[in-house]
């Protein structure tokens, strides 16, 4: 008798260069059990080299005794197939004056079990306790690693799950009371390929450019704010749908300097070309070369705010500037909304006047879009 036929839910989760370890469950009594093993590669070690470790709901149901016998078998054994073989019976013995038909929740953790072994167990990242959170993996065409949560209702499996993922718009999937793991999997399959030329574009903009933010980008991330030289920088937000097409853009730096090139940016705009990937676009608008992320020191261009004194807030940066060069100081803008508010300052239509918190400058600051 073969591991299959004892564990057809054993599942290799990691080798090492002197053991194999295995994840999955064992049918004890028409209930599934959890339980890792670690089983040495070396035949010579098998006796007294393997482990096991089982799920809570079965180790305290299981006496002293039934475990001092099962210890000794593991022990003793030459095989796991042999082990499990009599891990089965032993337990299954121990449990039967005490065995509960299987309930409900039982009859449901199989049939996720079964979608998930239909899905295939080498998609499996996770699985949690309860079988109510999965962890599926799918690798895209360019070895991008991309997972997939599904939060399950075990109470009522009819009832759509909640899917997790890391994709830049919502990850929407056909639902119907007969849709399995495998129809959700997929979906998230084609929805990944969508997204190729978009991860592309942006990788290479990472790989070449001096990137501020994002610090940690994820696959949802859509902007970036590239390094022009020290204090100037460039915000994009990209179409994860047209990649190269032109971009939301914002120069976050000294005002005379980002005037200097928006009005660049204006005059070559005729130059965008979306047959060209996003970085040589920019750069062919911009009229200059990025500096790559080893020429600019990150500590130099990321300014923290001369309000809260923090850099990142709420993914919101310091993007307004005193346009004294003397000062240069960077501001949020809902600090320096805040700041100008509570000082009285003038307001035109949806603007603040009002002097720069360090030097008395003349400031202004618009009102945040939630307010207006």
């Amino acid at each position: 008798m073969s591991v299959i036929d004892i564990a057809p839910l054993l599942l290799p989760l990691e080798t090492t260069d002197t053991f194999n370890k295995y994840f999955g469950f064992l049918n004890i009594l028409g209930h599934y059990y959890k339980f890792n093993i670690q089983v040495p590669k070396e035949e010579s070690k098998l006796q007294g080299g393997m482990k096991l470790e089982c799920e809570w709901a079965l180790h305290h149901r299981l006496g002293n005794h039934v475990k001092i016998l099962i210890k000794q078998r593991l022990n003793n054994a030459n095989s796991l197939a042999f082990f499990l073989k009599d891990f089965v019976f032993i337990v299954e013995n121990s449990l039967k004056d005490s065995f509960v038909e299987p309930e409900l929740c039982s009859v449901v953790s199989l049939q996720i079990l079964e979608q998930i072994q239909e899905l295939g167990w080498n998609r499996l990242l996770d699985l949690d306790q309860t079988l109510s959170l999965i962890e599926l993996a799918h690798k895209d065409d360019s070895g991008r690693m991309h997972k997939l949560k599904i939060f399950l209702n075990k109470q009522d499996m009819t009832i759509r799950p909640i899917c997790q993922t890391q994709l830049p718009e919502a990850f929407n999937f056909i639902w119907s009371g007969k849709t399995r793991l495998s129809h959700i999997f997929q979906e998230f399959e084609v929805a990944v390929n969508l997204y190729q030329n978009f991860w592309n574009m942006l990788k290479e903009i990472d790989d070449n450019c001096c990137v501020l933010e994002p610090e940690k980008p994820t696959f949802a991330s859509t902007n970036r704010r590239i390094a022009i030289k020290s204090n100037l920088s460039l915000h994009i937000v990209v179409n994860c749908r047209q990649p190269t097409t032109f971009p939301e853009c914002k120069f976050v730096g000294n005002p005379p300097e980002t005037s200097e090139f928006r009005e660049t940016l204006n005059l070559n705009l005729h130059r965008w070309d979306v047959e060209r990937s996003l970085y040589k676009n920019l750069q062919e608008v911009l009229d200059i070369d990025f500096p790559s992320p080893t020429d600019v020191s990150i500590q130099v261009v990321k300014a923290d705010c001369g309000i809260c004194y923090c850099h990142n807030q709420n993914e919101e940066v310091p993007d307004i500037v005193c346009e004294d060069q003397r000062c240069s100081h960077a501001f949020h803008q809902s600090c320096l909304y805040e700041w100008l508010r509570n000082l009285n300052a003038r307001q035109n239509a949806n603007t603040l006047f009002g002097e720069c918190p360090f030097c008395d400058h003349p400031i202004r600051v618009k009102v945040p879009a939630l307010l207006t």
